[in-house]
């Protein structure tokens, strides 16, 4: 007995976790209105589903989702460097599969793009430029050509570097380091929404206000129709019939009526 109430005591000390694995599907948005607010959602007939490629007509909403890309008029999906020719050469770094982690950049002939060739870290700084892999980057500091990994707040080695990198990251500069912000650094009810532990790596913690002070949160409870969705990083959607807001994994939007 005393061991299931103290797993029972761990249980509850447990904060809320959020993920982008753990995120509302687009099919869980059972009307038109919700389904259209979502960026990567297209309503048809009855239906919420995912925007394929072809159905993002803006260059840059194109080239945000990983696996597609922009080239001259529509958007498809990423084939390889060389099927694609830019107006602007800049526009060649903008295209790739992320996921594969497939990245182009310009050629000297013209406008056509080509695979992104590695760099490796110089000796000296004005060769201690460029990224390495998508998040290993070479930096110069202490006279040393450093290769700093940009996904973790503790390996910033500056408060410029924190700067930079960590707002994405959920970092801050204290106590002379880069370390990632607690819900109790927040210290106001509109910025106590989430704890971004490395966020590129699924690390964020729900916050909650608790009247006086930012706090991790230990349930859902303090989320309402308005901000359930959003505050929960789209984890959590609001159910109308419990009148709760719920995960998304175990919600089942109400059938349509014909």
């Amino acid at each position: 007995m005393k061991n299931l109430v103290l797993l029972c005591l761990i249980a509850l000390n447990q904060s809320i976790p959020a993920s982008l694995k753990d995120q509302c599907t687009c099919s869980k948005f059972p009307n038109e209105t919700t389904c259209l607010e979502q960026e990567h959602c297209i309503w048809r007939t009855t239906l919420c589903q995912d925007r394929s490629c072809s159905q993002y007509y803006n260059k840059d909403k194109c080239n945000a989702v990983s696996h597609c890309s922009w080239n001259i008029s529509k958007c498809a999906e990423f084939t390889k460097c060389t099927d694609y020719f830019m107006n602007d050469s800049y526009d060649c770094y903008k295209i790739g599969n992320q996921d594969l982690n497939q990245f182009c950049m310009p050629t000297e002939n013209g406008n056509q793009c080509s695979n992104y060739e590695l760099t490796p870290c110089g000796n000296f700084e004005d060769d201690c430029a460029g990224f390495q892999t998508q998040w290993k980057l070479c930096y110069w500091y202490n006279n040393t050509c450093n290769i700093i990994d940009i996904r973790y707040c503790d390996t910033q080695l500056n408060e410029e570097l924190c700067f930079i990198f960590g707002q994405g990251l959920g970092c801050q500069w204290k106590d002379n380091k880069c370390q990632v912000i607690a819900c109790s650094d927040f210290t106001t009810e509109s910025t106590c929404i989430l704890q971004r532990q490395n966020f590129i790596e699924d690390g964020t913690i729900l916050c909650m206000w608790d009247g006086a002070k930012c706090q991790e949160a230990q349930d859902v409870s303090h989320l309402d129709y308005s901000n359930c969705l959003v505050n929960s990083f789209y984890n959590y959607i609001w159910d109308s019939t419990k009148g709760a807001c719920v995960a998304c994994r175990d919600y089942s939007p109400p059938s349509s009526t014909p």
